[in-house]
């Protein structure tokens, strides 16, 4: 009785020693839950519907919680073609940061006419402010992002970058993120002949693209970033 004794306590031993090794190796330590909340804002750019660009301030917030992942905004539209970047976005900070996201509530507050705003082009701003709260940073207020965010934290391309870089230079940006190959914007131009004779004209239209430096055009620093990671190097402060 003993002797089987012994055993079950070295079992214990050894099995309290493995749980605890799978734990290091297997995956991240668990982080702790925040004591309180805390948030930062990013401007998040936009294509409105007469063309132009513009603003609108994202403000991400973090607090103790279970999971969530929450919008404070009041177009349910804009919700349904957002929620797979918000859930994305949360899931690639907590990866990039080693953080267990289901110690966390996560709220994406909007003010503005958030119609304008595509969802997945607000994915590369909602995981870098995601990211920052995990890591306890604040975000500089001169510089923006646009782009998508991808499995795997790669950022990906979006339209109307000119018109994006030119409203974050009226909003104070001095420093635009822009997905790679996207700090040149190509322009469509229609180029259109007429011939006409007795009684009838026609017209033949081909369309040619312009390229232009979108620092040069709007006044603003570009800078191309392939993956979240490199963008927080531009973004934290």
């Amino acid at each position: 009785m003993r002797f089987a004794g012994h055993l079950i306590i070295i079992f214990l031993l050894f099995g309290g020693i493995g749980y605890f090794a799978y734990g290091m190796i297997g995956g991240y330590r668990q982080a702790p839950a925040p004591k309180s909340s805390n948030s930062v804002s990013i401007p998040l750019l936009a294509v409105g519907d007469n063309g132009s660009g513009m603003v609108i301030p994202l403000v991400t917030e973090i607090a103790p919680g279970t999971g969530k992942v929450l919008v404070n905004i009041d177009n349910p539209s804009f919700i349904l073609d957002t929620q797979e970047s918000m859930r994305l976005a949360v899931e690639e900070a907590a990866r990039m940061t080693g953080t267990n996201a289901k110690n966390y509530d996560i709220t994406f507050s909007l003010n503005g006419n958030v119609t304008v705003i595509g969802g997945p082009s607000a994915g590369a701003a909602m995981t870098v402010s995601a990211m920052a709260l995990m890591l306890s940073k604040q975000i500089k207020q001169n510089a923006a992002i646009t782009g998508t965010i991808e499995d795997g934290g790669s950022i990906g391309q979006v339209g109307g970058i000119l018109e994006k870089a030119e409203a974050a230079r009226d909003y104070g940006v001095d420093l635009l993120l822009v997905p790679v190959g996207e700090a040149y914007s190509r322009e469509p131009m229609e180029n259109c002949t007429h011939t006409t004779g007795k009684g009838w004209t026609q017209k033949e239209c081909t369309i040619v693209y312009n390229t232009i430096n979108v620092s040069k055009e709007a006044g603003i620093a570009i800078e191309e970033v392939g993956t979240i990671s490199d963008a927080m190097r531009y973004l934290l402060e």
